[in-house]
């Protein structure tokens, strides 16, 4: 396939006016369906409207599995499943989370005594859920974490922990791509 380069265009394709007024047509295409799409008469069968928009707060839509929101941490039987090992602050590169780890009396497990995440400087990139090697935290579904006070978005551990069974599509989804 060769690419030619010394196309002569006319004055009227110059002009730009054809594809002009074809955008001045789809775009008022659009418009003038979805402004009847509100109307009884004008939807199509089974649906609401015609235009897809979703009136939030009062609608909400599915989240994807892959949707990367909060990170949160796994917890099974009453105990989070992180063991301190510090690699998910490690490779933050927000340097939001702050571990302090802590050994249970009589037993050589690890345990976090202090996790804590900075959700003001946590940029969801998902390194944290990619490091972690028992798939104790992960980027939850959770979107709405906007506060009016800075000191409200400082979590502790007690406020990240979600239940296994509440992540459970993605934490397959967490082992099917890592």
């Amino acid at each position: 396939m060769k690419v030619k380069r010394n196309v002569e265009m006319t004055v009227w394709e110059r002009l730009y006016i054809p594809e002009i007024l074809r955008g001045m047509g789809i775009t008022s295409r659009h418009f003038f369906l979805n402004l009847l799409g509100f109307l009884p008469g004008f939807r199509p069968e089974g649906k609401k409207r015609r235009i897809f928009t979703v009136y939030y707060p009062e609608e909400r839509f599915d989240i994807p599995v892959a949707y990367r929101g909060m990170p949160v941490l796994v917890e099974e039987n009453g105990e989070e499943r992180c063991v301190a090992c510090g690699l998910c602050e490690v490779a933050c590169p927000a340097d939001c989370i702050y571990i302090l780890p802590g050994e249970k009396a009589g037993k050589k497990d690890r345990y976090p005594e202090i996790f804590e995440l900075d959700v003001a400087r946590c940029v969801v990139c998902g390194f944290c859920e990619e490091v972690c090697p028992k798939e104790a935290i992960v980027m939850s579904d959770e979107l709405e974490i906007a506060e009016y006070d800075r000191s409200k978005m400082l979590l502790d551990k007690e406020k990240l922990k979600r239940p296994a069974y509440q992540l459970g599509k993605r934490l397959a989804f967490v082992k099917e791509i890592y």
